[in-house]
């Protein structure tokens, strides 16, 4: 069982892995990028704290390393091709921009730094280990919600393929599998807890659906667009 769930925890983190790289090299692609400020600036700011401020152990440090350094793809697509469609869209001007999302990515970092210490200390019956993985599934929650509402706001594909968000499925799949197996997330048996993993899949299957239609509207195969 150990093996098993040291396997099913790796298969989830390189399939995500897969998914930022794909994100990025679709942003590239499209001169756009594919998640919005506020779920990128949150996952960055999460990848960074407990990648380099309270790592919980040397494998969570490394694959945690991995995410923030695919992020950073993302994060360079956002700022090289981000601002026409915030202005586009709210007719900011690009001082503006700038401000927001570096306002924004503080607060990412400052939420997950600050939130580690309150909820390890506050929350006595939550095991400090898994204080990361709470976050990481209310930024898990938020994300495909708002790659949906980017995607209904732009009525198009770009930024985005089916195959990333198949990718982010196949990926926690992998995590939720890994939580009711391991003894260690006894926890993630709380309707709360379990309401949020099944809200954020019925988001993601629900995104990933008008996605597919949207690709084969604009006559792409979703199947070979990376």
């Amino acid at each position: 069982m150990k093996y098993i769930n040291a396997l099913l925890g790796l298969s989830g983190v390189l399939w995500w892995i897969f998914a930022y790289v794909l994100i990025a090299y679709r942003g590239i692609k499209d001169k756009t990028y594919g998640i919005p400020l506020i779920p990128l600036a949150f996952n960055l700011g999460w990848e960074f704290v407990f990648s380099f401020c309270f790592p919980l152990n040397v494998y969570a440090q490394v694959t945690n390393a991995l995410w923030f350094f695919c992020d950073l793809g993302i994060v360079y697509t956002y700022f090289k091709y981000g601002y026409s469609s915030f202005n586009a869209f709210y007719g900011l001007e690009k001082k503006q921009w700038y401000l927001i999302s570096g306002f924004a990515f503080l607060i990412g970092f400052l939420f997950n730094f600050l939130g580690y210490p309150f909820f390890s200390q506050y929350l006595t019956q939550f095991p400090s280990a898994e204080i990361p993985v709470f976050l990481a599934w209310m930024m898990l929650l938020i994300t495909p919600a708002s790659m949906l509402a980017m995607f209904l706001q732009r009525k198009n594909s770009q930024g985005q393929s089916f195959i990333i968000i198949a990718s982010m499925i196949v990926g926690n799949f992998f995590f939720i599998l890994q939580f009711f197996l391991h003894p260690f997330y006894y926890k993630w048996s709380n309707p709360f807890l379990v309401l949020i993993v099944t809200v954020s899949v019925i988001i993601e299957l629900y995104y990933a659906k008008l996605l597919y239609k949207q690709l084969l509207k604009e006559g792409i195969n979703p199947w070979k667009r990376f």
